[in-house]
């Protein structure tokens, strides 16, 4: 029951702290004063605020912060400058991300404050902000009195609640609860006696709430707790709407375990079959129209498809009358991936066509028409219809965007892949294979990625920014998943640091300079900020017209931001330059991050053409003090950096630019940290590995060194997860030399790649680029086609695949050169060749050596032919 005595008593305190604040804003016309009033309720704000602008004879501007808000002082005095205000009411600041970093700063300005703003500032805050005011910007929150408390009265909480409950029925969908105020009414329903009906509804909305913010298994416990009243209480309708989010917390699970996903969607079809019937009883078609859909998505991935098709057949009559075209649709495409499992290829192609026909009278473009086309490019192939195959998967691929669907991505990429290997269109086929293993090291499903470059960690970042996570938390979790958490703390330090203004990533080919840059520290670093500064990284690796590059990376970061104006054109250092300036007189501290830098040394050969950037470089140092410089390049180049140094004046790093201050060496993992980057990989990507096969593995690649190569530990784990190997006796069952059979592969498959008309092409490729001492010497695209005798198309296709596959480099150098990535590749290259190859290259060389004789003979003839016919000539003209 509620008490009315104490609603009373809270409308009568919360009209005195409504005069109060009537007199405070009255007070202070004309000068600085900071107010802060504490209300956790938006509802009870607005009533509030509604209230003062009826009795306050003074105007007073509202401004609302938005999520991304960085600095409070800036983003005020941007509200503010054109027309100051007699009084400013902020709201908002509960919702803003980055609220330490916010209050921090706040903190650090506070005498801005008072210089520049000559009025009454009122903040709204919740009590959780006002205990993050008290640790992060107390020195600023000293200047206000006591905070005015705004209290909701019981009988409007009970009303609020009622009202949110309805919403949350109503429009599951869009019900969205702000975290600030789920804890107050949790704290506030201590005090209320609910009875069953509420707090049932209140589970649910508790259930909901942690669901948004990824905290499955509590969602799943309220959601449990909820439904258990509603069965009780024959609520037919409710009981189908909680039976459906237990089933969707169910597949989000799945998503997130999939070593267990199976035993996941099992519940989830449990629960959907049950909201199904419930929604039939009550005869809400509409709700079972969106339920017996979501029923069929797990019927598909359960692979139960005799269930399937009858629920599909069932589904069209139910969305015909009460669905959508999307959903009519989706059941033509279950009808489809049903008749491709019993090899009914026209069945499939005619209700894939079916689909897609339904959405395009519809009007409709979306993800799904990706689906429907590679439902229907997989009958095709089967129907010998390959161009029109491809052409579908084509289409598909450029509708299906990964980060919406990236099973789907996946599955199209997949049949694209094989469509074009059965058509001989190797190097297409191996690209796809490329991105294919990009995407699924980018979405954390894949643990290893072989040789391939990592990927940003996208599924970290879009769940912590859809739970709600603070920047700093997700950037924690880039850095721990990395496997490099200590480099990258390490290096973001010395951006850090005022007097560290360059550094210089360096280490040997395959330790992943590339990998950690691109794929953890940008990321990391977009999602900082440095004593309330945003952080900027513009990240350069071409250099073949570096200043156009530079311009375009760093326009497209500032439009990402959109924290500061662009200066017009930013082509040319001079333009380059000015925008740097201009960022730094906006607050936001630029990274320039040059990677792969060796390249620029054989892109531009002149030292004269050198210089522009060397003087670019040196005026970013010296001159710009929010702005950093990391260079990132092979240790065996190092010296190149020694012309920089003689060529511009670096006063700002003591001209000294292979100091140990600046220099920072990327080396191999010990056997402590492949152990960690291994049990890390592993767990987040749900490839589970026993400790006894992680520690065997880790001692296998170490070897007698005890140092793990990056790039070897990614192809041996790549091969592992491939065979789903994940104990240490199925290790064992390798034999003794369990990491050559693995490596045997890999090279296979590099192989294989090529396509079996390029095989030998391919094979004797490898060996050219080993010799008897069981090292790997550097030879020319000329040396290689000579030894092989051929200059062909063939030759072309394996470069560009054994190079992009990392198993070979291309070492910059006019003109290029090649070379096996490691030593310890060299002798299983050589015992893989047969004595055919071996034969078929005695013959190719023997071709060689004949047709050098051959012409050095023709050479000798026309000598002596030519030397004949001018003794002629001489003779004639000695006797005339």
């Amino acid at each position: 029951m509620v008490n009315s005595n104490l609603s009373e008593d809270i409308a009568a305190e919360n009209e005195r702290s409504l005069s109060t604040l009537v007199r405070t804003i009255a007070r202070f016309q004309g000068k600085f004063s900071l107010t802060l009033v504490c209300c956790n309720y938006s509802s009870l704000r607005s009533a509030m605020l509604q209230k003062l602008r009826e009795i306050s004879t003074v105007e007073c501007q509202k401004l609302v912060l938005e999520p991304a808000t960085k600095i409070l002082h800036q983003t005020i005095l941007n509200a503010v400058q054109e027309q100051p205000p007699k009084a400013l009411i902020v709201v908002g600041i509960e919702s803003v991300v980055a609220l330490d970093d916010l209050l921090a700063g706040a903190n650090r300005a506070r005498d801005q404050f008072k210089q520049d703003f000559a009025f009454p500032l009122i903040l709204w805050v919740t009590d959780a902000v006002l205990a993050k005011f008290s640790r992060s910007a107390n020195d600023l929150k000293s200047w206000a009195p006591p905070p005015i408390q705004f209290t909701m009265p019981i009988d409007d909480l009970m009303n609020l609640l009622r009202e949110k409950v309805e919403q949350a029925f109503a429009n599951i969908e869009n019900f969205k609860l702000a975290e600030c105020e789920i804890e107050s009414l949790e704290n506030d329903l201590l005090n209320v006696s609910l009875n069953e009906e509420l707090q049932a509804s209140w589970q649910f909305i508790r259930g909901l709430v942690e669901f948004q913010q990824n905290q499955i298994d509590l969602a799943i416990e309220h959601y449990e707790e909820s439904l258990t009243f509603w069965q009780q209480n024959r609520h037919l309708e409710r009981q189908g709407i909680v039976s459906q989010k237990i089933a969707q917390a169910y597949n989000r699970k799945a998503e997130l375990h999939r070593a267990g996903n199976q035993g996941y969607w099992q519940e989830a079809r449990k629960y959907l079959q049950q909201s199904l019937e419930s929604f039939e009883q009550a005869q809400r078609h509409d709700l079972a129209a969106k339920c017996i859909s979501e029923l069929g998505e797990v019927l598909r991935l359960l692979q139960a498809w005799e269930e399937l098709q009858s629920l599909a057949v069932k589904a069209l009559e139910i969305h015909e009358n009460y669905g959508t075209p999307s959903q009519v649709a989706e059941d033509y495409g279950f009808l489809a991936e049903v008749a491709l499992q019993q090899s009914q290829w026209q069945k499939a192609c005619e209700s894939a066509k079916l689909a897609l026909s339904v959405l395009a009278q519809a009007g409709r473009s979306q993800q799904k028409t990706g689906l429907y086309r590679l439902l229907l490019a997989k009958a095709q192939r089967n129907l010998t219809q390959q161009s029109k195959a491809v052409n579908n998967l084509e289409v598909a691929k450029e509708n299906t965007q990964p980060q919406d669907d990236v099973q789907l991505y996946l599955r199209i990429l997949e049949e694209l892949r094989t469509l074009y290997f059965e058509e001989s269109e190797y190097l297409k086929a191996f690209n796809i294979k490329l991105e294919q293993q990009a995407v699924k090291s980018k979405y954390g499903l894949q643990a290893f990625i072989g040789a391939s470059r990592l990927q940003s960690p996208q599924q970290i970042i879009d769940i912590g920014l859809e739970s709600g996570k603070s920047k700093a938390k997700i950037v924690e979790e880039i850095e721990a998943a990395s496997g490099r958490s200590r480099d990258i703390k390490e290096i973001s330090q010395r951006i850090r640091t005022p007097a560290c203004k360059l550094t210089i990533v360096h280490g040997q080919s395959g330790v992943g300079k590339s990998s950690i840059i691109q794929a953890w520290l940008v990321p990391a670093l977009q999602l900082t900020t440095f004593e309330a500064r945003d952080v900027l990284p513009v990240l350069l690796q071409s250099y073949h017209d570096w200043a156009r590059d530079c311009g375009e990376c760093l326009k497209v970061g500032i439009e990402r931001l959109k924290a500061v104006s662009l200066s017009g054109a930013s082509d040319t250092p001079t333009a380059i330059l000015e925008q740097l300036r201009l960022n730094q007189n906006r607050n936001l501290l630029t990274v320039l991050i040059f990677d792969q830098f060796e390249e620029f040394f054989f892109a531009y050969r002149e030292p004269s053409d050198r210089q522009k950037l060397y003087d670019f470089l040196a005026e970013c140092l010296n001159e710009i003090s929010d702005l950093k410089i990391i260079l990132s390049l092979r240790e065996d180049y190092l010296f190149y950096l020694l012309e920089f140094n003689r060529a511009t004046n670096l006063s700002t790093i003591d001209n000294d630019i292979l100091s140990k201050k600046i220099c920072y060496y990327l080396g191999n993992f010990s056997i402590s940290e492949a152990t960690t980057v291994v049990q890390t990989l592993t767990k987040g990507s749900q490839f589970y590995l026993d400790e006894d096969l992680a520690n065997a593995l880790v001692a296998d690649l170490a070897g007698e060194v005890g140092e793990v190569r990056p790039i070897e530990l990614q192809i041996v784990g790549m091969q592992l997860e491939k065979w789903q190997i994940t104990r240490l006796s199925e290790y064992q069952q390798l034999g003794d030399r369990a990491k050559v059979k693995v490596v045997e592969e890999f090279l296979a498959e590099v192989i294989t790649d090529c396509g079996q008309e390029t095989k030998d092409v391919a094979e004797l490729f490898l060996y050219l680029l080993t010799d008897e001492n069981n090292t790997r010497p550097q030879k020319t695209l000329a040396e290689l086609a000579a030894n092989l005798g051929t200059e062909s198309v063939e030759l072309e296709l394996v470069v560009e695949i054994v190079v992009k596959s990392g198993l070979v480099l291309e070492v910059p150098a006019t003109p290029k050169r090649y070379q096996l990535v490691h030593d310890y590749l060299v002798p299983f290259i050589r015992k893989r060749k047969s004595v055919p190859l071996l034969k078929l290259h005695e013959i190719n060389q023997d071709l060689v050596k004949m047709k050098s004789r051959i012409e050095a003979r023709q050479q000798a003839r026309n000598w002596v032919h030519l030397n004949l016919a001018r003794a002629k000539h001489f003779g004639r003209q000695f006797i005339s």
